[in-house]
């Protein structure tokens, strides 16, 4: 692993992160997305898969700020531990060569970098305390 003080070791600036999409884990996409949209007052970005099983809601356009995401992932039991969400990050630059430099400091990759119907490229991984990161940028 590179020491934390290597010029390398700054991969935050260099791929500029940005922005973060909490991932909730709802019993019914499709509700929770209605339930944000009609009730909270955010706006539907996209909902996905039939019957729709992930959506994301938004709310900003950045006229006063980056928007807020907030990622329904509709999902069951977990056959591990109960899942506790993901955190989705935001990468302004080159999201493979981001993936490549965690594989090379031994980052535990638990999903290799994949292109999304909703436009984004991604890949996911778990960090020592079990909480999953997702790394995602615009195709």
């Amino acid at each position: 692993m590179e020491s934390a003080k290597a010029p390398l070791a700054d991969l935050g600036t260099r791929h500029q992160f940005h922005g973060v999409q909490p991932v909730l884990p709802v019993a019914d996409a499709a509700r929770a997305a209605r339930y944000f949209c009609d009730v909270l007052g955010f706006d539907l970005d996209f909902i996905a898969g039939e019957p729709p099983s992930y959506a994301r809601v938004k709310k900003g356009d950045r006229s006063y700020g980056d928007p807020v995401y907030l990622r329904l992932w509709q999902c069951g039991r977990r056959e591990a531990s109960p899942w506790r969400g993901e955190i989705v990050i935001h990468v302004g630059q080159d999201i493979d060569g981001l993936h490549a430099a965690y594989v090379k400091r031994g980052v535990d990759v638990v999903e290799a970098p994949t292109s999304q119907p909703w436009g984004l490229r991604e890949f996911a991984i778990r960090e020592p305390d079990g909480h999953v990161l997702r790394f995602c940028g615009y195709l």
